[in-house]
């Protein structure tokens, strides 16, 4: 007789709701299924994308991540950064060939111990449902590198978008931020982000022609190694990992098409502006 698959499913909980959930649940004795291991961390906004794609890439099956509800926060703005992160993440899971259903953000309380054991338990089954994950290793793809541009992109600043974006258009937002905030010590970094969003704009509207990509990938790959900061250097690579993994947004923009395939998040601007 073949065993049913158990999935190895992570939850990843905030200290102060989700993982008090957790322990409520256990003293309420609501079941959920064993196979459910638990990492605590301080806040939902310090979960990093790399330690999602190391929870699939040491076995994990399914990755929960459970943070306090929005105006909750203990730090305020936790886990306003980690909803932006999780839809970054979902757009890159599919290119290293991970089902994004496979990764799950829930806001669940220190009090709710039942809707922790109901979550956890409709989220294991889900998981039940795909089966042993499956990773296709692009080996063209740093995945810890990407994790860091996935981080970078997913907390400059405070953006409120309440429609759904593609990656050009999250990209050329966080190179606006990167003109702005950057340390402007290096030309790289103070002219090649500008010039960056000048041949991508030009690109998107058809005003500059194909040519232009190769410029644009040259300058990426430039400033990607060569600026003097951190964030300069993000840039680049976050323009790098657009062109290599997300280059149908570009030719969609190019037909006056937006693929909105990154979720937008309604109602955080009311939030963090409390």
């Amino acid at each position: 007789m073949c065993q049913r698959f158990e999935p190895k499913i992570i939850v990843i909980a905030c200290n102060w709701c989700t993982y008090a959930g957790a322990d409520l649940a256990g003293s309420l004795r609501y079941s959920y299924p064993s196979n459910v291991c638990i990492v605590r961390v301080p806040c939902s906004g310090r979960v990093e994308p790399e330690f999602v794609f190391h929870a699939f890439f040491s076995g994990a099956d399914g990755v929960l991540i459970g943070g306090c509800h929005p105006g909750d926060c203990h730090y305020r703005y936790g886990n306003y950064y980690a909803h932006r992160r999780y839809n970054l993440l979902q757009r890159f899971l599919e290119v290293l060939g991970i089902e994004k259903e496979r990764v799950r953000l829930e806001w669940i309380s220190g009090a709710e111990g039942l809707k922790f054991a109901q979550v956890a338990t409709e989220f294991t089954e889900k998981i039940r449902s795909l089966g042993p994950i499956k990773i296709e290793r692009n080996h063209l793809i740093d995945w810890k590198e990407l994790s860091r541009v996935v981080a970078a992109v997913g907390s400059a600043g405070k953006v409120f978008w309440n429609e759904a974006k593609c990656m050009t258009e999250v990209v050329l937002s966080f190179l606006d931020f990167v003109q702005k905030n950057s340390c402007a010590q290096c030309i790289p970094c103070r002219i090649g982000t500008k010039r960056i969003q000048e041949v991508l704009s030009g690109i998107l509207s058809g005003s500059i022609n194909g040519e232009a990509e190769r410029l644009l990938h040259l300058l990426a790959e430039d400033i990607g190694y060569s600026s003097k900061c951190d964030l300069g250097r993000l840039a680049g690579k976050a323009v790098k990992y657009a062109l290599n993994c997300c280059y149908e947004d570009i030719l969609a923009h190019k037909e006056g098409i937006c693929k909105e395939n990154i979720p937008g998040h309604p109602g955080w601007d009311k939030v963090v502006s409390l």
